[in-house]
């Protein structure tokens, strides 16, 4: 399912990564965010979270958040942890989800 409201198109960002191609499976509680013009990846990783990661470059280009739903009504944000120990927060995720209950 799209992330869109109306002919708006719902935007995503964690830290300096931002996803335009956003959808959410509610059956899966599962969110995928994805850089539309983005290439194919060249490295790949799993967070603690379950959130699986991809990368270009060592850009962050892809991300499907696990349990999105689930963590957002624990907690005001989602955040992942790269391997590095960088922590990206998302200050606009939850518009994701609430696009694709309207």
């Amino acid at each position: 399912m799209q992330a869109n409201s109306g002919d708006e198109q719902v935007t995503v960002t964690f830290g300096t990564a931002v996803f335009d191609a956003v959808e959410y499976d509610p059956r899966w509680d599962l969110l995928y965010l994805r850089c539309s013009e983005a290439p194919i990846a060249d490295d790949w990783d799993v967070t603690d979270a379950g959130d699986a990661l991809a990368f270009r470059d060592r850009q962050l280009i892809s991300v499907d958040v696990a349990n999105a739903g689930l963590r957002l009504a624990k907690t005001d944000g989602i955040t992942i942890t790269l391997e590095d120990g960088t922590v990206l927060r998302s200050p606009d995720v939850h518009l994701a989800l609430r696009a694709t209950a309207a």
